[in-house]
């Protein structure tokens, strides 16, 4: 017999906004929450910093979670959309596309949000609504 998570369909999410308006945090954060990152990925996130971060080494850098491409390890933004899998505790599965917030990448952000079912619109509460958010 199934499971009921099978029976459900899954949920496409979309994280939009400008740079550095904590997209990726939230989506690492939230894949940490429900046990979805694997241990060494965790421990990447543990060890790595950015230049410029500010969090401590040995805490983890909930960013870095969905960096798939070096180049986006390297210059610390995001330029690819990233898809990444998770299941909520009530049984929801849920893919999560981290999509980038920078201009000359909005083409992939467009392309993530075409197939979301859902997305969440990050605003900096410190800087507002940027060029970029607009877009």
């Amino acid at each position: 017999m199934a499971s009921n998570s099978a029976l459900t369909p899954v949920l496409h999410l979309v994280t939009c906004g400008s740079v550095d308006d904590g997209k990726s945090t939230l989506i690492g954060r939230l894949l940490s929450e429900t046990n979805s990152v694997p241990i060494d990925t965790l421990e990447y996130a543990r060890r790595t910093r950015r230049g410029g971060s500010t969090i401590p080494v040995g805490e983890i850098d909930y960013s870095l979670l969905t960096d798939g491409l070096e180049a986006e390890r390297e210059q610390g933004i995001t330029i690819d959309v990233a898809y990444r899998h998770m299941n909520l505790p009530n049984g929801r599965r849920v893919l999560v596309a981290d999509s980038p917030g920078h201009e000359q990448y909005t083409r992939n952000m467009a392309v993530a949000a075409s197939n979301g079912d859902v997305s969440i619109l990050m605003v900096d509460a410190a800087r507002g609504v940027r060029a970029q958010t607009h877009r």
